[in-house]
């Protein structure tokens, strides 16, 4: 330690209990002819000064007894010059005043000459007719406290006794006056004892632990309980209760005192919320949501809404397919959003993958299918993080847990009701409303409650799937390059003089070596990310949900030849819902292979494939008029065909012969019933031909030959005949 002594000011604390003095204390003055230091303990009552040698002090500070020290001020002298108000100011004037001729003496230091204090305060007291205590007080005060003016500031602080109880006098109704005067004999109001205090603190507990709507209701149910009369007599009825008389009640406002009194408004709103929505509206914010992340692709946000907007279908305008739900994923480090999905199906695994496998491919190609064209640069992020947070309804199931060991993704689950866990994500859908005007294209959700007569808002619906999609993007787009964030600048991008926007954020991060992306194989990606369904190999294609695609490995392995010969096998394949224009499927390598949709499809080409698998749905499910349609068809139908047999089977009946047919010759006839009916059947053509002709034209129409030779050679029943010789023909023979 050095040997330096301390100067005019320094603080010394005590170690050593040997020493003259405890805790703490103050140097005064400096003798440099006399060797010595003078001396002021810092104690609440503290004592004259006194002097000790400066060896000591050195002594002292070489053994270790001492040490130097800090000393605390008081809380009313710290305080600047423009904080102080002008009475503080006028008390520190006056206190000055009173000392100023004992501290700045005509010889420096002489007050602490050895018996110079005593008889130079006798002097100034009798001068300016002060009382020896009052400058002693302010002496010591000032001395104690660095000998600044402001230790001579009023002391307020401890003023009035804070959190100690009043006493008041007996009989003395504390609180302001009453606004109204009491009449002759009344008395109003009552002055509270420790009993109406344990009252006010049972009644109180009911508003506290909600079990009571307002404080004045639990103020109520005080009354009731403790403030009624005795019942003379008791019983089962509660018609007689009266309460005491109004002297004798605490009033409202006596109630609420004492109730805030015995409970802290903390514990009170929290016993009433509840612990879910205080963590989730009331607790105090600690950190940010960006503490602990490196730099960008470190931590992503992900969580999905449902869109205050209704859409229709692209095959149809009048086909309206409800409100499509939006996936967002947040980087956390530059708040750039680094993946977006629109789609029909509700917050899942299913929904929320497809946000993740966009985040990880290229943007310039996803735009393009939406009629937006930009540079790959314009939205760089083609990432995977190594950490996602998100909810459980995006990542609970055995599917979303597959990419912590596939990718090598850590997944964190926000508690439910707990937004604020992912708060990034969260506040960017607000943004992303007030960019895209959702709220005033047609379609959009109402807030207020539509009023009678009002026309309902789905039926202005107007944008399809890819037209709103194509509005998200644009609104990313917007977000990422001109949003400001400069709460999010370190002292090298103020250095660099760094425009605070998310895209800029992610590329300095990028640039600067911050970045800690997920590098996976994109068969890894497409194996984790993408859907997969079961399709069946067809002799017409690949079939997957009613279209067809090909490959050339299905071609080189006659996958579609074998299909005819065996019939349908099934197939996995693996699809992106944005686009119906390609599906993967694995080799025998696990090798993924792409399949294109079929020249022939033209009708689900370029559009997503929930909208397809709409449309099928649409197409395959009749219309209610065509239904009615079918079924008055069908029952008219049913009754011609029942009405012809009728008259079929009578007009059977009456030209039925006296003499029964037998029934082998009924059955034996066929072929030559089957000829006759034949030949009369081609009359009638004829006949009919020369009708349509007309009268000035002839139809000559050869009789068949197999008619001509029954005729000559058998007459009327030469089918029959040439029917008889074909049986007794020889089998084989040919002439």
């Amino acid at each position: 330690m050095s040997d330096t002594l301390p100067a005019v000011n320094s603080v010394l604390e005590a170690v050593s209990d040997a020493l003259p003095f405890e805790k703490l204390a103050r140097i005064l003055w400096i003798d440099e002819h006399a060797s010595s230091m003078t001396l002021i303990t810092v104690a609440e009552t503290p004592r004259r000064p006194w002097t000790v040698a400066s060896q000591d002090i050195r002594a002292w500070l070489l053994r270790g007894e001492v040490r130097r020290s800090q000393l605390r001020l008081p809380a009313y002298m710290l305080q600047v010059e423009e904080d102080i108000p002008d009475a503080g100011k006028a008390v520190r004037e006056r206190n000055w005043q009173r000392i100023a001729g004992l501290v700045n003496a005509q010889v420096a230091g002489g007050i602490f000459q050895p018996r110079a204090m005593g008889s130079l305060v006798a002097a100034h007291a009798k001068a300016t007719g002060m009382q020896r205590k009052t400058l002693y007080r302010l002496l010591y005060r000032y001395w104690m406290y660095g000998q600044i003016r402001n230790a001579l500031l009023p002391d307020y602080e401890n003023v009035g006794a804070p959190g100690k109880a009043r006493v008041f006098a007996c009989g003395k109704r504390p609180g302001r006056p009453p606004r109204r005067l009491a009449s002759a004999g009344e008395r109003v109001g009552k002055i509270l004892g420790d009993d109406d205090k344990s009252f006010i603190r049972i009644g109180y507990s009911l508003y506290r632990s909600n079990a009571v709507g307002t404080v004045t209701d639990a103020y109520h149910q005080t009354l009731r309980r403790f403030y009624v009369e005795e019942h003379v007599v008791r019983g089962t009825t509660t018609d007689d209760l009266t309460l005491k008389p109004l002297d004798q009640l605490p009033t409202l406002r006596q109630f609420g005192y004492w109730g805030k009194k015995a409970f802290d408004d903390l514990t009170v709103l929290r016993s009433r919320v509840g612990e879910r929505r205080w963590q989730k509206d009331h607790r105090g914010l600690t950190g940010r949501a960006g503490d602990g992340v490196y730099g960008p692709c470190h931590r992503f946000e992900i969580d999905s809404t449902i869109a205050d907007i209704y859409l229709v279908s692209r095959y149809n305008r009048n086909w309206v397919i409800g409100r499509p739900v939006v996936y967002v994923i947040v980087d956390v480090f530059s708040t750039l959003i680094a993946g977006i999905f629109v789609g029909l199906e509700g917050p899942s695994w299913n929904g929320a993958r497809h946000a993740v496998f966009n985040a990880f491919t290229d943007k310039a190609a996803f735009c393009r299918m939406y009629g937006v064209e930009i540079a790959s640069s314009a939205w760089p992020s083609h990432h995977l993080p190594q950490e996602l947070m998100a909810d459980r309804a995006e990542m609970l199931g055995q599917a979303a847990e597959g990419i912590v060991s596939g990718l090598n993704i850590d997944i964190a689950i926000a508690p439910p009701f707990r937004p604020d866990w992912k708060s990034i994500v969260e506040s960017r859908f607000r943004l992303l409303n007030r960019t895209s005007q959702i709220h005033w294209i047609p379609g959009a959700v109402r807030e207020r409650i539509a009023e009678r007569g009002q026309r309902d808002y789905r039926l202005d619906a107007t944008l399809d799937l890819a037209e709103f999609t194509s509005i998200m993007i644009r609104s990313v787009l917007h977000y990422n390059h001109h949003s400001r964030r400069p709460e999010r600048l370190t002292a090298g991008m103020i250095r660099d003089e760094l425009e605070p926007s998310p895209i800029n954020l992610w590329r300095w991060g990028m640039d600067n070596g911050l970045a800690t992306p997920n590098m996976q194989p994109d068969d890894l990606v497409y194996l984790h990310l993408l859907p997969r369904e079961t399709a069946s190999i067809q002799r017409g294609g690949i079939c997957f949900k009613g279209m067809y695609y090909t490959c050339s490995h299905a071609m080189q392995q006659n996958w579609f030849a074998k299909s005819r010969k065996d019939g349908r096998k099934p197939i996995t394949v693996w699809y992106d819902p944005n686009s119906t224009a390609h599906v993967w499927l694995q080799d025998e390598q696990r090798n993924f292979v792409r399949c294109d949709l079929l020249a022939s499809e033209e009708r689900v080409a370029e559009h997503r494939l929930e909208e397809v698998i709409d449309m099928l749905e649409m197409i395959r499910t009749p219309t209610a008029e065509h239904t009615y349609s079918a079924l008055n068809d069908k029952i008219h139908l049913d009754a011609h065909i029942e009405a012809t047999v009728e008259h079929a089977r009578h007009h059977k009946e009456e030209v039925r012969p006296i003499t029964p047919v037998p029934a082998s010759q009924q059955i034996g006839n066929i072929k030559a019933n089957r000829a006759f009916e034949k030949r009369i059947q081609q009359q009638r053509f004829v006949i009919a031909a020369g009708l349509e002709a007309g009268p000035t034209e002839r139809v000559d129409t050869p009789k068949p030959a197999s008619a001509s030779v029954a005729e000559a050679y058998a007459g009327e029943r030469g089918g029959e005949v040439l029917s008889l010789l074909g049986r007794l023909r020889p089998k084989g023979s040919n002439t």
